[in-house]
């Protein structure tokens, strides 16, 4: 007589192995690093203000944010935190009044007040301020001493709002959005103007006076270098060569673009200090590029060549990560 054999149904192997899936995602959350499950939120707030910036611009029809107070919907607001407010997906209402204390949460379990806070639990402060003059790196060779003086405004950004411990370079990071619309990573390190370069005989000249974030207290980490969360990419814009042009692939004129391959492909992704001085975009100036170790890339000297800096995202979003 056989006797019946127990096994398990297609559907039991089914659940089992979806089961056994969660349990691995579950495990792999719980190995990551703090470090690793911020950054995608850390661009994701840079990115957003950013193109938030770039909305207003378009709107407004100009070359530069508003700024100043507005009488609308409450008596002195800062008009470009309002616009910006306004041209995100925000959870409860917005606070940009000018005389407002408008900051982070500060310490474990506090409660902060920034300007608002996005659906993706991001918190801004800082946009209620007005923006100040700072200076940028000259734009030519001809004027490596020059300075060319910008607006810029400081900005905090929290990516989880008050929940964690709220702390400098773990879940809150200070940047600086230009009038333009660029923005760029902060720093909780005064650089001081004064420095008297080689290149420029005796001549003194102010270096860009990025301020300290108020909200950094006694931090001194630099998140303008290689500590910083973010990634950055050099991409070169180069006219057509007569050789490609014969061969069909362009027409004469044309621009190609393509990222600039710095000594390897390991070097694709940099930090903003490293790519701005290879570009030479100049937010720094030529004295900062020589005390970090960098210097104008050759390809991007050439006539008829421009480089420029894109932020790049340093990790994906995983469908099951959270700040914390």
């Amino acid at each position: 007589m056989r006797k019946n054999i127990n096994g398990w149904t297609m559907a039991e192997l089914v659940v089992a192995m979806m089961v056994l899936a969660v349990i691995m995602i579950l495990s792999v959350q719980a190995v990551r690093t703090k470090k690793i499950k911020t950054l995608p939120f850390a661009y994701a707030a840079v990115k957003n203000l950013n193109e938030a910036a770039k909305y207003v611009l378009n709107e407004k029809g100009t070359a530069s944010l508003p700024d100043g107070p507005v009488a609308y919907p409450v008596a002195d607001s800062n008009e470009t935190c309002v616009a910006m407010a306004e041209a995100m997906s925000l959870i409860g209402d917005y606070n940009c009044v000018k005389t407002a204390n408008c900051k982070p949460a500060n310490g474990e379990g506090n409660t902060g007040n920034p300007n608002f806070r996005t659906a993706n639990l991001i918190s801004y402060s800082g946009l209620e301020k007005d923006f100040v003059s700072t200076y940028r790196g000259g734009a030519s060779d001809a004027g490596k001493c020059a300075t060319l003086e910008t607006k810029m405004k400081d900005v905090m950004v929290d990516i989880n709002g008050d929940d964690g411990k709220n702390e400098i370079g773990v879940d809150q990071f200070p940047i600086k959005l230009l009038q333009t619309g660029e923005v760029i990573p902060g720093t909780c390190t005064d650089i001081a103007p004064g420095a008297t370069p080689s290149e420029c005989g005796s001549e003194t000249f102010n270096n860009p006076t990025f301020t300290k974030h108020p909200d950094c207290a006694t931090v001194t980490t630099m998140f303008i270098n290689e500590k910083e969360p973010f990634a950055y990419t050099v991409y070169r814009s180069r006219l057509a060569t007569e050789a490609e042009v014969n061969a069909g692939s362009y027409k004469s004129g044309e621009r190609i673009t393509e990222p600039l391959i710095i000594g390897d492909e390991s070097k694709a992704e940099i930090s903003f200090a490293e790519a701005d001085c290879i570009a030479r975009n100049n937010v720094l100036t030529r004295t900062q590029c020589a005390r970090f170790g960098y210097s104008p890339a050759t390809e991007c000297k050439e006539e008829g060549v421009y480089c420029f800096v894109k932020q790049s995202r340093p990790v994906s979003m995983n469908l099951f990560a959270l700040p914390y």
